[in-house]
């Protein structure tokens, strides 16, 4: 069986699933290169169908995620193109006459507001119809009438009947998501769900059986982590929905001298309550009641504040749900579960046996979760084997890049490295130089993990001065983070529950020994790392280079950061790679079977 799975929320993408094999899946963002683009996702569709070698007329199945009564919002785009300035006036003309006075306000006033920003072709989009049918509809109605276009949509562009289109619950999307990815045995496990919201609730409690049943006992659109989060990060002048990351990594740089009164306050937003989290409305929202009460607050505290509360709350509530329910086995999914300094709290719960957290956790992964689904209920034939690695983007042969790099027409300040191996590459590295390094198949999710990344030598702290200043651009507090292969990782990390974390999901401390081992790739105020710990099997040439490394090292081990320029998506095509090589100060661009350089054949800079 053959099925098409589609996220058109924030982070659009698209996968295919064959036989409960997931074989392809792509973010929007990654083709259309406007970073967290959630508009309908045709060019993903179309681009996963090919890696898939699938014909449209082969497809047996489409599974959306989540409700569709709000399609509309994806025309203007909101997660990908709102300034700060937008978010602010957002909460100006429609949330607090809508929170605070009490007004009815039509959401579709949002639309007439910002609709410009869907840009000159906006009434081209396939869900422009949605616009004036919802608007003219009772919102009981709007679901229906979503549902009913999506169809039409992927008839016209698939020409797949619309009987064959169906749509999973929002949250079982997470659930399953996290489930089917987890590495460790299929055993029941305790499935917890965070976020800024989904279709009917913001955190649920759920078990999860081995044949994929969903139990769920609790629920509740009362939690407000996700959101606080959310609306914090734009109190500090940050963009809601992309940047609570920095949030994260501006938090240990706090203190609880200065972050506890903000601490006080958070925690009265929401309180851990046996194995539920209740809400006592201490406040009417969560933008102006929030920024009253932190008015003369530090950003650091807040900050930190902010942090320590999530942390607290997520720790309470899962240790309370083990013991409630028995199961030590946990998956936690949604938007908050990618905190990966919450995750390792959750680690050092002592009740716990086993965290899993999948790779983009949040709304980016939503349609691998209701592909799974419909696996699950529609090809009981075929096992789903879930997700031994994420490299399941387009991948390019070496005429495609050799005719790129011709293209570019480089001059005779680049040199041209024929058949480059990894002990290359470990020796640039150890050299002190910055490679970019595109190789295969593209990974799906936020996190570069070695064929589309920018790599560097962990051991020299002002690599990330010099990567911050020229190539990404990045907030000056923000780490970077390390690839490392697994026995190195079982010989530097402090997992005394020897947790398997692959995607960078969750944050560990260092050995004793290993502390400001690698500079460039730990969090300088906490010490901590996000590493991708890395098998053979998964990355042979990757695994390879950080064993050359090693050779000269003595660490098999690298920064790591994604293949990009501060703002953009990462990249996707070889012509995508060449011009942010030409745009940064990167010193070797390396593809699998040749480098380009601005090191000289002598070894000088060119």
């Amino acid at each position: 069986m053959i099925i098409l799975g589609i996220s058109d929320n924030h982070e659009s993408h698209a996968c295919v699933v064959r036989d409960g094999v997931l074989v392809a899946a792509i973010a929007e963002e990654r083709l259309s290169r406007l970073k967290a683009d959630s508009r309908f996702p045709a060019r993903a569709i179309k681009k996963v169908l090919a890696i898939a070698g699938v014909d449209p007329r082969e497809v047996d199945l489409v599974v959306f995620a989540g409700n569709s009564s709000l399609i509309w919002q994806t025309l203007y785009n909101k997660a990908a193109v709102f300034s700060v300035q937008d978010w602010l006036k957002e909460m100006d003309f429609y949330w607090k006459p809508r929170l605070l006075e009490g007004k009815f306000v039509s959401p579709f006033k949002l639309y007439d507001e910002f609709r410009h920003l869907g840009g000159d072709d906006i009434e081209s989009d396939p869900y422009f119809p949605s616009v004036e049918r919802m608007r003219n509809s009772e919102p009981e109605d709007w679901c229906a009438i979503g549902d009913e276009i999506r169809r039409d949509v992927i008839e016209q562009l698939l020409g797949i009947p619309g009987e064959r289109v169906i749509t999973y619950r929002h949250e079982d999307c997470h659930k399953a998501y996290g489930f089917y990815s987890s590495p460790y045995p299929r055993d029941d496990a305790l499935v917890m769900t965070i976020e800024g919201g989904g279709d009917d609730s913001s955190a649920t409690i759920s078990t999860m059986d081995k044949a994929g049943t969903i139990t769920e006992y609790w629920k509740s659109n009362r939690v407000q982590v996700g959101r606080l989060y959310a609306y914090v990060t734009l109190l500090l002048g940050m963009k809601p929905g992309q940047h609570e990351y920095k949030l994260m990594g501006l938090a240990p740089y706090g203190t609880e001298y200065h972050g506890r009164d903000s601490l006080a306050f958070f925690r009265q937003i929401n309180r851990v309550a046996g194995t539920e989290i209740h809400n006592d409305e201490v406040v009417a929202d969560l933008y102006f009641s929030v920024r009253e009460a932190l008015r003369a607050q530090r950003f650091d505290g807040i900050a930190w504040g902010i942090q320590e509360w999530v942390e607290e709350i997520l720790t309470e509530w899962v240790t309370n749900n083990i013991t409630a329910h028995g199961c030590s086995n946990v998956i936690l999914s949604g938007g908050v579960a990618q905190n990966i300094k919450a995750c390792k709290r959750l680690a050092e719960i002592e009740q716990l046996d086993k965290l899993w957290v999948g790779p983009i956790s949040g709304d980016g992964s939503l349609a691998i979760g209701a592909a799974w689904l419909a696996a699950r209920d529609r090809d009981a034939e075929h096992p789903i084997t879930g997700m031994p690695d994420v490299y399941l983007g387009s991948s390019y042969d070496k005429s495609t890049v050799e005719a790129a790099i011709t293209r570019a027409g480089l001059d005779d300040s680049f040199t041209v490295h024929e058949s480059p191996i990894a002990a290359d590459a470990a020796a640039w590295l150890d050299d002190g130089r910055v490679i970019a390094r595109y190789s295969g198949r593209m990974e799906f999710g936020q996190r570069a993990l070695g064929n589309r990344s920018i790599l560097a030598d962990p051991r020299q702290a002002e690599t990330v001065e010099r990567i911050n200043r020229k190539i990404k651009y990045r907030d000056f507090w923000m780490p970077f983070t390390p690839s490392m292969t697994i026995e190195q990782a079982d010989e530097m990390l402090v997992n005394p529950k020897g947790l398997y974390s692959p995607f960078m999901t969750m944050a560990f401390d260092l050995q004793r020994e290993y502390v400001n081992s690698i500079p460039a790739a730990m969090h300088p105020a906490d010490k901590t790392v996000r590493p991708q710990m890395l098998r053979r099997e998964n990355n042979p040439g990757y695994y390879d280079l950080m064993t050359a490394f090693k050779e000269r090292s003595g660490i098999a081990c690298v920064m790591n950061t994604s293949f990009n320029l501060h703002g953009e998506a990462i990249v996707e095509t070889p012509e995508d790679a060449i011009s942010t090589f030409l745009r940064s100060d990167l010193d070797v661009l390396l593809f699998d079977d040749v480098a380009i350089s601005r090191i000289g054949t002598d070894g000088a800079d060119s």
